[in-house]
């Protein structure tokens, strides 16, 4: 009969949260989820960053390993005019005269080697947007080796910014590097006169991609 009367005591005292209190519960939960949406936000955005900055180095450490490492050996090298009619003699491209002449398709440079396998870099263009292409000619100008995109999200092929992208340079000994714009269309074989390039690869377009700042890559040849 005891434990009844205190049952009933309890019941009776039993008037649940008021409406502050229930205020107060929602104001704190809410307060709790802004904290931790802040948070969540906060760790996307440093992992989006430390994503951007490792792509950014993985493009131009690549394309400075490539392109001084195929420099190197080099028995010659030849830097492509801007003619759109016809391609220089003997350069490693997969660009034809009707990509040549359309603009899909722009080459750059080539290296050549000893047993005369080439190595060509090039820039295609599709919808506006030019990428940077290293092609390989086994035999001569026959671009049926590997190929490998470098960068995307480049100005096209005929934009301006290429016209000067490839600088022959100068490594004077006891003096400072300079460059000059380099003999087009024909090869450049002598070791002393060309000794190597400075190739600047242009920043990369607004709103496309990653951005990547320009990037200009000292390659010379070896000497020894």
């Amino acid at each position: 009969m005891k434990h009844l009367m205190k049952l009933r005591q309890l019941i009776k005292n039993d008037r649940g949260l008021s409406l502050a209190e229930v205020l107060v519960t929602v104001g704190l939960t809410g307060l709790l989820a802004l904290g931790c949406t802040q948070l969540a936000l906060a760790s996307f955005t440093s992992a989006n960053y430390t994503q951007s900055i490792a792509v950014k180095s993985l493009n131009s450490g690549n394309a400075n390993r490539l392109v001084t490492g195929d420099m190197e050996n080099a028995s010659g090298f030849l830097v492509s005019g801007k003619s759109t009619q016809t391609l220089a003699s003997g350069i490693c491209t997969s660009a034809s005269a009707s990509s040549l002449l359309s603009g899909t398709v722009t080459p750059l440079f080539a290296i050549v080697y000893s047993g005369g396998s080439e190595i060509g870099y090039e820039v295609r263009t599709e919808n506006g947007s030019g990428s940077l292409w290293r092609v390989s000619c086994p035999t001569g100008t026959d671009a049926s080796g590997p190929e490998l995109m470098i960068r995307n999200s480049l100005p096209s092929g005929d934009n301006l910014v290429w016209d000067s992208a490839i600088q022959c340079a100068n490594f004077p000994i006891g003096g400072s590097l300079t460059t000059a714009n380099c003999n087009v269309d024909t090869w450049l074989t002598s070791s002393s006169l060309n000794p190597g390039i400075v190739f600047t690869i242009p920043a990369s377009v607004s709103g496309k991609g990653v951005p990547v700042a320009a990037q200009s890559i000292v390659a010379a040849r070896n000497s020894g």
